[in-house]
């Protein structure tokens, strides 16, 4: 299987199917409670970001991770992220935990609040505070986080004040922290690699 195609394929359909997405779910917004429907936007609106990081962006976000951020290699195009790496953490991990927290949002809502955790911390201070080292400068996903994903994590959040227990909180905390801490995890035993070869 050619990895990188399969990534073309959805960043490219993404495109697409974000919009369709957005649709459905503003048809269906009677049906479902004004959280879950928030935590159902958080799927259309990672696509719209991803679309920006990998198709949109005249560098895309592996490359500019890898060459130009503190966590990057500075010199492998292909380290510490490559394209095997994207597909597991868009496809395999981001795409079904917003979905699965969507559907959990009733029963147990801290599941997709972790991922808007994760925006709300990681994913912003990347964009804006850590990939802006010197001076101001583009990086692939500013502007989505910026005017997408930072508001409905915002808003999402300022929802879940209205009912989170405590046990919600510290639930989605962890969920976030094991997501990271594995994500950290395979970075830094990628660099490794890179300098043992």
């Amino acid at each position: 299987m050619n990895i990188q195609k399969v990534n073309r394929f959805w960043q490219s359909a993404n495109l697409f199917i974000a919009p369709v997405l957005l649709v459905i779910l503003i048809y269906f917004r009677n049906s479902m409670s004004y959280y879950q429907f928030l935590l159902w936007l958080h799927l259309p609106f990672l696509m719209i970001h991803e679309c920006e990081e990998y198709v949109l962006s005249p560098l895309s976000f592996k490359e500019f991770f890898n060459l130009k951020t503190p966590f990057g290699s500075k010199t492998d195009p292909n380290y510490p992220l490559d394209e095997g790496y994207v597909f597991q953490v868009n496809i395999v991990i981001a795409w079904p935990a917003v979905i699965i927290g969507a559907i959990l949002a009733n029963i147990a809502p801290w599941v997709g609040f972790s991922m808007i955790l994760f925006e709300l911390t990681i994913n912003n201070l990347m964009h804006t505070i850590i990939f802006q080292p010197d001076k101001p400068v583009y990086n692939p996903g500013l502007i989505t986080n910026s005017v997408l994903l930072l508001p409905l994590g915002t808003i999402t959040f300022i929802s879940a004040l209205q009912f989170f227990h405590w046990y919600d909180w510290i639930f989605s905390i962890i969920l976030g922290a094991v997501i990271c801490g594995l994500l950290a995890l395979k970075t830094r035993s990628r660099l490794a690699k890179l300098k043992r070869q």
